[in-house]
């Protein structure tokens, strides 16, 4: 009798605790590889766990099953308590989160039933949000339902699909290219980063498509991603930004990325679609693709090209050549990868008969996209490029950031889900590091890593901080017009 008050004890604990588990799994887009990764050093409890079940089962005693079933439990709450330290993204209980929560509670009260169910079921623990999540047969239908609604919506409206993809830079180009358009036309652009299947379904079911032009964005963590969103939702357009090496952790390798991305240019065999040739990667695709097809560069003279970029005054000045004509153009936007972003959208503008004077009055009045190289002035300069996280991005957001005046303060935690490359990619990133005054590494995660990358100056100082929170209490060293630089932003899973 004791044992299954103990087992509906153990049966509370983990009916709190699997919605830790189930906020990791959600981190991660329900991705069970993703998922289970996060868990690659911490398999030793399910073993521990696991030991001690066998030699419960063994010896057969109900008093050694209690004390083994308790110390176990105690160990899981010292464990549990500890797995997600920050909520800076909350855990979001949308109706299928919910149905996942019921059968995982479900499957952690039957265990408890059993003897030696309590025991069971603090191993079964981090495979329960997988396991529900597959025999969840009725999101399986809901979700096909939806994206076929999506389907037939956009099949009887009249608006043309301009696709956006690339490694960096098309939340960026998606804002410009709509700012652009809006000057003529009706425009739809899909919200955030709602980039996957599921997020443009929902995004198309609730629009209005009665509208010239629908941007979206089409993302991708691996090979046949993007080729099924086009099947899905179509391309009349598109546009290709760049390929880095960004989710190597899913992708394995730039080649893979590079396929990716590729499937929008093939699937526009016919169709227009925008390349950067400053991209060795987007500059292959430009060669390959037979049918219509343009190209921007900031490097080679094309007929939509920039040249002259200079950031002055807390702004990007340059010259922008369309055909035979050129515009000095001057842009809140810092930095040559935003002048990249502005050449793909304004090349395909100009395309879709966006009169040149009304383009260039657009670019003059741009406005940052949030923690994307975004300039906020306060008694300091602060550039949040929090949200970006390659090794690309961050070397033109150090760019940006060396032409500042004044003493300068970068806080990372390094590059993540860079896979089997990710200490080389963030070793790279720290040497880049050496030309600010102070450096603030966030985290465990590639404090290793970007120390060994460093090679400080005289000057240089350096600190380390438990996350974002703790390393405030350096900004103090900062004084009035220095700068700080927040490059990248841990999710909760890497904290």
């Amino acid at each position: 009798m004791i044992i299954y008050l103990i087992n509906f004890f153990v049966f509370l604990i983990n009916s709190i605790f699997i919605e830790k588990y189930l906020h990791i799994y959600q981190l991660k887009d329900y991705q069970n590889i993703r998922y289970f990764k996060f868990f690659k050093y911490k398999f030793w409890f399910g073993l521990l766990a696991l030991f001690v079940l066998i030699i419960d089962i063994a010896v057969s005693n109900n008093l050694l099953n209690i004390i083994l079933t308790c110390c176990l439990t105690l160990i899981s709450i010292i464990f549990n308590l500890n797995l997600i330290k920050q909520n800076k993204t909350p855990i979001n209980y949308t109706p299928k989160l919910k149905r996942v929560y019921a059968i995982c509670v479900i499957a952690i009260f039957v265990c408890c039933l059993f003897e030696f169910g309590g025991i069971i079921s603090l191993i079964l623990l981090i495979f329960l949000p997988p396991f529900a999540n597959f025999i969840n047969i009725y999101d399986k239908v809901k979700n096909k339902k939806y994206i076929v609604a999506a389907q037939n919506k956009l099949q009887n409206s009249k608006a043309k699909i301009i696709a956006i993809t690339g490694s960096n830079g098309k939340t960026s180009v998606k804002n410009i290219l709509f700012k652009m358009l809006k000057t003529k036309y009706n425009v739809l652009v899909s919200p955030k980063s709602y980039n996957t299947l599921l997020g443009i379904s929902k995004f198309i079911n609730e629009s209005n498509l009665n509208v010239d032009f629908a941007i979206l964005e089409y993302g991708a963590r691996r090979v046949g991603d993007v080729k099924k969103l086009c099947s899905t939702f179509g391309a009349d357009y598109g546009i290709i930004t760049t390929v880095s090496p960004q989710h190597l952790e899913s992708f394995k390798t730039v080649e893979n990325i590079y396929k990716t991305k590729k499937e929008l240019s093939d699937f526009l065999l016919n169709n227009l679609c925008v390349y950067n040739l400053d991209n060795i990667y987007t500059f292959r695709m430009f060669c390959e693709k037979p049918g219509e097809k343009q190209a921007i560069s900031v490097a080679t003279k094309q007929n939509f090209y920039a040249d002259n970029i200079v950031i002055k005054d807390y702004k990007t000045h340059f010259n922008l050549h369309i055909n035979d004509k050129t515009y000095d153009v001057c842009t809140p936007l810092l930095g040559q990868h935003n002048i990249t972003n502005i050449l793909l959208a304004g090349s395909l503008a100009v395309y879709l008969k966006i009169d040149e004077s009304c383009l260039v009055e657009t670019i003059k009045n741009l406005n940052f996209v949030p923690h994307r190289l975004e300039l906020i002035k306060t008694h300091i300069n602060i550039l949040d490029d929090s949200y970006n996280c390659s090794l690309s991005s961050a070397k033109e957001a150090l760019k940006v950031f060396k032409q500042f005046p004044n003493k300068k303060m970068v806080v990372t935690p390094g590059i993540i889900e860079g896979g089997k490359f990710e200490f080389d990619l963030n070793f790279k990133l720290a040497q880049m590091l050496n030309m600010c005054d102070y450096i603030v590494i966030v985290g465990e995660h590639n404090k290793k890593a970007l120390t060994a990358g460093l090679n400080v100056k005289n000057k240089t100082k350096v600190f380390y901080a438990k996350n974002l929170e703790d390393a405030k209490q350096y900004f103090k060293l900062l004084k009035r017009n220095d700068n700080l630089l927040l490059l990248n932003d841990l999710p909760d899973d890497y904290s």
